[in-house]
């Protein structure tokens, strides 16, 4: 009981680790926005272009990766994922160094297709070693909380590498992270040992008929989650340029305000996964409650755009705008078969990046043509809209499913 118990948080802290040092590519990167900007000579078009682009990319490759998690094992997805987006990765550093932009920004759209794998190998490897456990939505919560940690110390690190050593120097020490990423979750999923292959070893019953995935239930959830990303992402993607170049902030205060938005936010996740396991049958009242917030700040910082007091209502913003992710996660595991998370995770993570992937390269254009206050305007009626799509869920009750699921899991 000891060691197994013992497995099951090494497996979190290796999925908490490798979240993080995905994280610090996916939402990490964007802090190195002014960096291109000055290295590469790329307009607020074209960066949000590029970043849009390796979401675009994650969003058409995870659904695969979800299919392969359930084929393979969460494993070989995650560590595959990792290694491959490193060497992506080192190689876009070696044409930054030698000064070939064009492709490194190629090689960073495509580091997005391997980059989407880790997810969902961390997801499937914790669904299988969480589920039935009473702290399922703090696991989630702490693993959702990875996510903007890991972008924030990138967001540190990566400005602060940058301007010592370079461009090229930044993006190797984020391959390295990832390949450390690697080593960690090749470690920590070694042996089968979670809820569903337990099931399936000599002697144990197997069941052929896999229990149907509820998609009318979580599907209301899927489409918040596409436009509560896009607000997300729009913001946080565009953060570090707007104070750079809108609000004339030093690079170094862009930076520390970046990081201080992920390490908020990481606490924040933290929170909403406890709040999911003490309030379950609220998760989706919060999540309408913290989107609601989220939307009015926007507005604000739309309307106010000309005084200073917009950059700190915007970085609130952004904080209130990372919060909900651990409520999404919570719900749809606990209410899908551990056998086909690799699946339902695949078109979640599909969903959120396809929102992920476009909301940079429109608010960029918008931003380029119309100014800043018409960006954030249109993305606080994107989260508006996400709130509404997820409050026709409200009266659903996600705890019912949750026991039926379990004692059905294969």
């Amino acid at each position: 009981m000891a060691s197994s118990l013992r497995k099951t948080w090494v497996v979190l802290i290796a999925s908490v680790f490798a979240q993080a040092a995905i994280s610090a590519l996916q939402l990490g990167l964007p802090a190195l926005g002014p960096a291109i900007h000055l290295t590469a000579g790329f307009d607020t078009a074209t960066i949000g272009l590029l970043f849009g682009l390796a979401g675009v990319a994650a969003a058409i490759a995870v659904i695969a990766w979800g299919h392969i998690a359930d084929r393979t094992s969460d494993r070989f997805v995650s560590v595959v994922g990792l290694l491959v987006t490193a060497g992506t990765i080192s190689l876009a550093a070696l044409c930054a160094l030698k000064g070939q932009f064009i492709w490194m920004g190629t090689l960073l759209v495509i580091s997005g297709i391997s980059a989407a794998a880790p997810s969902i190998g961390i997801i499937k490897g914790m669904s299988g070693s969480f589920t039935g456990h009473p702290r399922l939505g703090l696991a989630f919560g702490i693993r959702q909380a990875a996510i903007p940690i890991g972008a924030g110390l990138a967001g540190l690190a990566l400005p602060f590498i940058a301007l010592q050593a370079g461009l090229s120097a930044a993006l190797i020490a984020l391959a390295a992270a990832l390949v450390a990423a690697g080593v960690a979750m090749a470690y920590a999923l070694r042996h089968p040992g979670t809820h569903h292959q337990r099931l399936h070893r000599k002697g144990a019953p197997t069941i052929t008929n896999k229990p149907p995935i509820p998609w009318r239930l979580i599907a209301p959830i899927f489409g918040a989650a596409i436009l509560l990303t896009a607000t997300q992402v729009g913001v946080t993607a565009l953060l570090s340029l707007y104070l750079f170049t809108e609000r004339n902030w030093s690079y170094g205060a862009a930076a520390i305000a970046f990081t201080f938005v992920m390490i908020i936010s990481g606490a924040a996740r933290v929170l909403m996964g406890f709040a999911a396991d003490r309030w379950p049958r609220a998760r989706v009242l919060l999540l309408c409650a913290i989107g609601t917030l989220t939307a009015v700040l926007l507005l604000i910082v739309a309307m106010t755009g000309q005084y200073q007091i917009s950059a700190v209502l915007l970085i609130i913003a952004a904080i209130t705008g990372m919060a909900w992710a651990s409520l999404t996660i919570t719900v749809t595991v606990g209410a899908v078969p551990t056998a086909q998370i690799g699946q339902v995770q695949g078109v979640y993570h599909a969903m959120c990046w396809i929102g992920a992937g476009f909301a940079p390269i429109i608010i960029g254009l918008i931003v380029q043509q119309y100014g800043w206050p018409l960006g954030w305007l249109l993305l606080g009626i994107t989260a508006i809209c996400g709130v509404l799509v997820a409050a026709t869920r409200i009266r659903a009750v996600f705890v019912a499913p949750i026991a039926v699921v379990e004692q059905t899991m294969v």
